[in-house]
Parts: C-alpha cells; structure tokens; sequence
C-alpha cells in the first residue's frame, strides 16, 4: 500500500491504524470461529470499523472502533454458521452443527465418509429383496421414473418397491436405531414445476442458459 494512503487521515485515523485495528479485533476473538479464513474475519471486522467510523457524528474512540469491529465479526460469524447449518433456538440438535463443521475444522478433509457408504451400499443391497433391488437398479440405469417403470412392469410395480426397499435401506443404514423419517423428493419424478421432467423446469431452464454461454463463450 503506498505511504500516502498509509498516513492520510480519516477522523484521526490513517488506512494502517484500521488495519490494526481490525486485525487486534480478529485476533482476541479468534477462538470464535477457529474453521473461519482469516481473510475473511478481517474483512468483516475492516468493514465494520470503517462505516462505524464513517457514520458516527463525533470522531470515535479507539474503543469504539474495537467494539463496532467485534459486533461485525460476530454478526458475520454468525450469519457464516448459520448458513452451515448451526441454530439458535431450541431445537437445536447440534447434528446439522457437526455435520459440516467435524468436516470443515479439519486440516485436511477425509475420505472416509465416501468410503463408509461405499461399503454400506455392497452390503445393504444384497439384503434388500429382488423386486426391490430390481427397482433401484432400473431406475438408476434409467435416469427417469417412465423408463424404468417400463423396465420394471408397471409404474404401481417401480413406486411400491422403491417405497420399500428406501425404508428398508434407512433400516439396515441406521443398524438398531430408529431409522430417519423420509425427507426430501426426487426430483427425477418431475411432476411439478422446477423439478427435473417433463415441462420447461427450472434446471432444465439453468442447463439451457449454461449451453447458451458456453457457445457464446467459444
């Protein structure tokens, strides 16, 4: 940063005392969100600290400036872990919580969530019946509920077995547990608009777009 920009004052303040400043802020709250990318953590902190700066009628304090660079980091913080799935309220389990952040807080991300539900699919599918391997096998061959109801039998015949044989999967995946509720749809069915099927939905619309500028592109 050049040396003019460095001691060119703002209220009392040069560019490099908020940088200090919001480094000072980041630092003494660091055990906040230790995943967190320091980059981040100050630009948060700068930012809160400038338009605090900014926006006060009377110059502020060094103090204050400290405590309007906390209060953004800690809204940012925030707002960045709820995003990941931590919540206030009470129902908060925790379980979305350590889902993302016993990944993220690691050095260096594991494999071995991919590895533990490779296996679990070799072993859960040979306990499931025929019919209902039969279903998943077709509809994953196929890509699409008609297709596979027509490499099945019948679309009564494809939805009943992969009924069953989802809730057999959460069963046996759970092993002893009580099994999760179903949650979600796929949305390869494409009933209704913005899911994948028939009619002009909303993926087929974003794949419609990307084609269009990767040919404007070349």
């Amino acid at each position: 940063m050049p040396e003019s920009q460095t001691t060119s004052e703002v209220r009392g303040y040069t560019l490099r005392d908020l940088d200090a400043l919001a480094r000072s802020v980041v630092m003494n709250n660091r055990t906040w969100w230790p995943a967190g990318d320091r980059d981040d953590l100050h630009a948060a902190a700068w930012h809160g600290i400038v338009e605090h700066l900014c926006s006060t009628d009377e110059p502020p304090t060094r103090r204050d400036l400290l405590e309007a660079g906390r209060q953004a980091l800690a809204d940012d913080v925030r707002a960045a872990m709820r995003h990941h799935g931590a919540r206030r309220d009470t129902s908060n389990t925790g379980a979305r919580y350590a889902m993302y952040w016993e990944w993220a807080g690691r050095a260096v991300p594991s494999p071995e969530h991919g590895i533990v539900e490779r296996i679990a699919l070799e072993q859960i599918l040979p306990a499931l019946t025929a019919g209902q391997r039969a279903a998943i096998e077709a509809l994953a061959a196929a890509g699409d509920y008609d297709q596979a109801a027509r490499i099945v039998g019948s679309v009564t015949g494809l939805k009943s077995q992969l009924m069953k044989g989802r809730r057999r999967f959460r069963e046996l995946w759970h092993e002893g547990e009580t099994p999760s509720a179903h949650w979600g749809c796929d949305r390869r069915a494409g009933k209704v608009r913005g899911t994948v099927g028939k009619g002009d939905s909303a993926i087929t619309r974003l794949r419609r777009r990307q084609r269009a500028a990767s040919r404007k592109a070349a």
